[in-house]
């Protein structure tokens, strides 16, 4: 059995992979992301699924006997695409276009064999909705450090749980890694996972998925 890589520098997913209780090497990718356009394409499926082939393509040239995994995640509201914040004020104008409305969480999960570049690509679609935020709220949320890095500026998982009505779908989707789709994958590779996941999940985070 080849080795698994790990394509990313998320500390979520790092930690979300190791509740599987599979051993992975981390490789962060240098994909360039920004040469990726958003409106070049229809669909944001289309969207994550090119940046996480891409982070796993460039990996997988790196570590040709090894299993890459790599994903992409991305909220999109009313056609408009959400990443990571780029400072307190984009932070701030996110917060406040989600306030009070559902949003899509998609990502994207590649896993790329390095030796043949054969790739396997699943895409999960969650969907969240926000209380209206008092300007106030958000102001001390982006006072905080975990926007940041996240995206479209929140962490399910964090501070910013209180602001989510309901999630449909896939809550560790919008975490940033749907473990379950995951765990799926690596068992249909031969990887064996000997964990009860969704017991896991619950248990560290309240979630069901």
């Amino acid at each position: 059995m080849k080795h698994i890589v790990l394509a990313s520098t998320s500390k979520r997913r790092q930690e979300i992979l190791r509740w599987l209780g599979v051993q992975f090497e981390i490789v962060p990718s240098n994909f360039d992301e920004d040469a990726v356009k958003f409106s070049d394409f229809d669909d944001p499926e289309d969207y994550v699924a090119t940046i996480a082939s891409g982070k796993a393509y460039v990996v997988a040239q790196q570590h040709p006997n090894a299993f890459i995994i790599a994903s992409d995640t991305m909220v999109f509201l009313d056609g408009k695409m959400y990443g990571k914040p780029k400072d307190l004020t984009h932070a701030r104008s996110m917060m406040k276009e989600l306030s009070g409305q559902t949003h899509t969480v998609y990502t994207a999960v590649v896993m790329m064999d390095g030796e043949t570049g054969d790739s396997r690509t699943e895409i999960v679609t969650s969907r969240v909705s926000f209380f209206s935020l008092s300007d106030d709220e958000i102001e001390r949320y982006i006072a905080t450090s975990e926007p940041y890095d996240k995206a479209g500026g929140y962490a399910l998982q964090g501070y910013a749980k209180k602001f989510v009505r309901e999630v449909r779908g896939s809550a560790m989707n919008v975490v940033g890694f749907p473990v379950l789709t995951v765990r799926d994958m690596l068992e249909d590779l031969g990887v064996p996972i000997e964990v009860d996941i969704e017991e896991s999940v619950f248990e560290k985070t309240g979630y069901r998925s």
